[in-house]
């Protein structure tokens, strides 16, 4: 017997029933693609052998792109293995936006490249006024180049910023030249600084280059050991402040956290760049325009999520992810 032909009205019901599933096919890969925008947005983070790859000295190879649900709230962000750069974690790490203070990683990397510690600066009208922060700077003081980057890491004095950056090449219109072109040797693609402090926020940087930018910076272990000081005393005339908290919030709050630096600005929001060791582990996360609503409790929050989504996860070597071209070494130790 021949079976029955269906009808037309059992027909159209088949049609929107296919429909309707091929729609919610295509919505599970779209919010798959926005959960993992690394791989999503014109190739953010890439596979071996693409155009993102960089093998410039102290640069990152974007090795791979994030897998799992951690709940990254800040716009930017990036995890990296510091001995090896390893790109654990990517949510557009190429996407401009800017950093505030957190230029001032450039501004100390010049500093201890083309300074002595033990120089004296003298400090200028320009940098005695300087907008807050700062630690109160006065016109005419000398002061050791020393001094002025512990009140410009842990302090993140912008008096301090002017007063370095005029001390290396006798004008802030002459640094900026030389952290730009510095940021060209290390082949931050994307970034341009317009400050030695950040508060000028025509300059801009990406998670990416942040974290290569830092990566090179922690090599130097002077910049290592008072990123991850919390309190430190410096001497300075009266009305000045002396006694140096780490603007860090990172430091007290997470095991094994070794720096690095903050920033604000209206326009940047909240930018955390956080390190932590563990063992022989040494991870370095990034994130870049956290709602400053949040008096900074998100921008921590993917900090720790970030660094805790990287100690648990297998060493990137076991999993054939790749090295950068010339991995580096860090003073900093677990």
């Amino acid at each position: 017997m021949n079976s029955p032909r269906p009808s037309a009205r059992s027909g159209r019901r088949h049609l929107v029933s296919g429909t309707c599933a091929l729609l919610v096919f295509f919505l599970l890969v779209a919010c798959t693609a926005q959960e993992f925008p690394s791989t999503a947005q014109g190739g953010n983070a890439a596979t071996p052998g693409s155009n993102a790859q960089r093998s410039a000295s102290g640069s990152i190879q974007a090795d791979t792109a994030s897998r799992g649900r951690i709940g990254i709230r800040a716009p930017t962000a990036i995890l990296i293995d510091v001995r090896t750069g390893h790109i654990l974690y990517a949510k557009h790490p190429d996407q401009r936006r800017p950093i505030a203070s957190i230029a001032k990683i450039m501004t100390a990397l010049l500093v201890l490249e083309r300074a002595r510690l033990s120089d004296v600066a003298g400090v200028s009208w320009r940098a005695a006024k300087a907008p807050p922060i700062r630690l109160g700077l006065k016109r005419r003081q000398r002061i050791s180049v020393r001094d002025l980057l512990w009140g410009l890491l842990l302090w993140s004095g912008n008096d301090a910023s002017l007063a370095l950056a005029e001390h290396v090449s006798g004008s802030v219109t002459a640094f900026l030249a030389l952290m730009n072109a510095r940021g060209q040797t290390l082949g931050l693609r994307d970034t341009y600084f317009a400050s030695p402090s950040g508060l000028n926020d025509r300059g801009y940087s990406t998670v990416r280059d942040v974290a290569t930018l830092t990566r090179v910076a922690l090599q130097n272990s002077t910049f290592a050991q008072i990123v991850a000081t919390r309190r430190h005393w410096i001497p300075g005339p009266p009305a000045q402040i002396h006694r140096l908290r780490n603007l860090n919030g990172l430091l007290p709050s997470y095991p094994g956290a070794v720096g690095v630096k903050t920033g604000y600005t209206e326009a940047a929001g909240n930018c955390v760049v956080g390190a932590a060791a563990r063992g022989h582990r040494l991870l370095l996360a990034v994130v870049l325009g956290d709602p400053a609503s949040t008096q900074w409790r998100s921008a921590y929050a993917d900090i720790r999520r970030l660094l805790n989504y990287g100690f648990v996860m297998d060493l990137p070597t076991a999993a054939g992810l790749g090295s950068v071209a010339a991995p580096v070494s860090s003073p900093l130790r677990a």
